[in-house]
């Protein structure tokens, strides 16, 4: 269950770094609005759900 733990951690600070580069370069772009918009809000809805993921596993670990 530790390694979970690991894991969930290590994806939680990744996807935070790729939302970091992400969003202000999709932002920046003003190719296709609608598309670029959606890709933040699902970046945004992975990014909680990992959170509640990494919630989830520390709780079973303690």
């Amino acid at each position: 269950m530790q390694i979970l733990n690991t894991l969930s951690v290590l994806a939680l600070v990744v996807m935070s770094f790729a939302l970091i580069v992400a969003v202000p370069v999709l932002y920046a772009s003003s190719e296709d609005s609608g598309r670029s918009n959606r890709l933040i809000l699902l970046g945004g809805i992975a990014w909680v759900a990992l959170v509640l993921v990494n919630w989830g596993v520390s709780f079973l670990v303690v």
